[in-house]
């Protein structure tokens, strides 16, 4: 082959992994994110733990405005909007991961784990 130029041909797949264990999904492992993260891989958001909201009336006492409440489905959003970029998510949000990334991202201090076993 001359000098600078390469095989264009696609090269064979890994057969090191079956197809069965492929197409088969992966266990996805729940976290708690204590950092900003872009998983790496697939990921589920389950949701976030919205605070209460207080404000403190004409007599100087604070009042509950709006309850804590756990907000399904959606990532936390930031404080400031108009911030970060596609893919990110945002600290205080609980996702799922697959195993390997999860024990990653765990050891990293990135995450914390979100399992009943855990708390």
């Amino acid at each position: 082959m001359p000098r600078g130029t390469y095989e264009r041909k696609p090269k064979e797949p890994d057969m090191s992994i079956s197809p069965e264990a492929a197409a088969a999904p992966q266990k996805l492992f729940p976290v708690l994110l204590t950092k900003n993260y872009q998983p790496a891989s697939e990921y589920e958001i389950v949701g976030y733990l919205k605070e209460a909201v207080k404000r403190k009336d004409a007599a100087g006492n604070w009042r509950i405005v709006e309850k804590e409440e756990f907000i399904n489905g959606e990532m936390k959003p930031h404080p400031s909007p108009g911030v970060g970029y596609i893919g990110k998510i945002w600290a205080g949000t609980h996702i799922k991961l697959p195993v390997d990334e999860a024990k990653a991202v765990v050891a990293k201090k990135i995450a914390e784990r979100a399992d009943v076993i855990a708390a």
